[in-house]
């Protein structure tokens, strides 16, 4: 039987069309892209044209498109940006922040920075209330990723921006769940920086971007000088190629998944399977779906859906053999439910004969918990 993949969120199935197809042509077109002569020259251009094509899909210019090795050492720049420039201040984050940012964060408490970290509610929404409140003439940074990673809901970036318009504050936004599952324009969005990792839409593992408004920050990586000066390292030529391409490739599968995401709920009522969704599913992505089964642990669910080769994600077992749920979730909810909850992602590769098969695995297992539990 082939397996089924349901953890898209977690890293794509690759395009290994897109990524022949630019190997063919790297095979020809190899030098290093810094390099003065004919070849390399035509390397930079290849290099270049994807820099456009990246930069267009998010309505930014070239020159602000810095290439990294993925959302996380973007972040890590974002915040070594601030570090150099304001030397101390105030940073607000979200408790629902990737580890990147979190931990770069909290490096900076040791220089003499404070964060401050945002609740969410039920929703998984931060509060524009709350942030407001939280803001004082101290504030430098307010980092907010615009999808999380385990739930698909948005964050009111566009908003928080009009919030601190005309204030010396800097605006971060993790986007790497959200970049090419919907529409993103940065300028209207208001931010000044933008992390992307690559391997989220089917693009190569350690590559990805970070949008710098008007290509102002501080460099993270010093040495030969690349990306204008703001990222050193040999320019990964075929990461740029790949990702540029593979945007397009997602972007018009959105409809599909929002579609496949939608039956996926449909099939769950239809089954009378007891459960809901955790957060705002009608502020979220089409690809992402968190799930709180009312009569099954996640880590139960996790491992019988595993040993049939459907893979999901949901809460960790800690060392004692409890379930840990996710902290997301717990978070937005409480511990129980989170034992009880697991995301669902559904990626280019799904189909509806795929989400049947899951389905009807899950209506198994809750019928026979059910039965030995009466």
């Amino acid at each position: 039987m082939e397996n089924i993949y349901l953890d898209y969120a977690a890293t794509s199935k690759k395009h290994f069309d897109i990524i022949e197809k630019n190997l063919k042509l790297l095979k020809e077109i190899y030098a290093n892209p810094s390099s003065s002569h004919t070849l390399g020259k035509k390397n930079a251009k290849l290099k270049k044209e994807a820099q456009q094509k990246i930069a267009y899909s998010i309505n930014a210019q070239p020159e602000e498109i810095i290439f990294t090795s993925g959302g996380t050492e973007s972040n890590n720049t974002v915040f070594n940006h601030v570090f150099n420039r304001f030397k101390s201040g105030e940073i607000i984050i979200s408790e629902i922040e990737h580890p990147s940012v979190k931990a770069s964060a909290r490096h900076l408490e040791h220089f003499g920075f404070t964060v401050i970290e945002l609740a969410v509610g039920k929703n998984g929404m931060v509060s524009l209330e709350e942030l407001e409140d939280k803001i004082t003439d101290n504030t430098v940074l307010i980092s907010i990723m615009f999808a999380n990673n385990e739930t698909g809901v948005l964050n009111p970036i566009k908003e928080i921006s009009k919030l601190i318009s005309g204030k010396n504050i800097l605006l971060h936004s993790d986007i790497v769940q959200a970049f090419a599952k919907i529409e993103i324009d940065v300028k209207d969005l208001g931010v000044d920086f933008a992390s992307v990792s690559a391997h989220k839409i089917g693009a190569l593992n350690n590559f990805g971007f970070l949008y710098a408004k008007n290509g102002i920050v501080e460099p993270f990586i010093l040495g030969g000088g690349q990306e204008n000066g703001l990222r050193s390292g040999t320019s990964d030529v075929l990461g740029a190629l790949t990702l540029a391409d593979s945007i397009d490739e997602t972007l018009k599968t959105v409809p599909y998944l929002r579609d496949l995401k939608n039956y996926f709920i449909e099939k769950l009522e239809k089954n009378n399977v007891e459960f809901e969704v955790n957060g705002a599913i009608e502020y979220s992505l089409p690809n992402i779906l968190n799930i709180y089964f009312k009569n099954i642990e996640s880590q139960r669910l996790i491992t019988y859906l595993d040993a049939n080769e459907v893979y999901i994600s949901g809460g960790s077992a800690c060392s004692s053999g409890n379930i840990k749920g996710s902290k997301i979730i717990t978070q937005m909810y409480n511990i129980e439910r989170a034992a009880h909850s697991v995301r669902i992602s559904v990626g280019f590769d799904v189909d509806k004969k795929m989400i049947d098969n899951v389905i009807n695995k899950i209506v198994y297992l809750e019928q026979k918990i059910k039965e030995r539990n009466k």
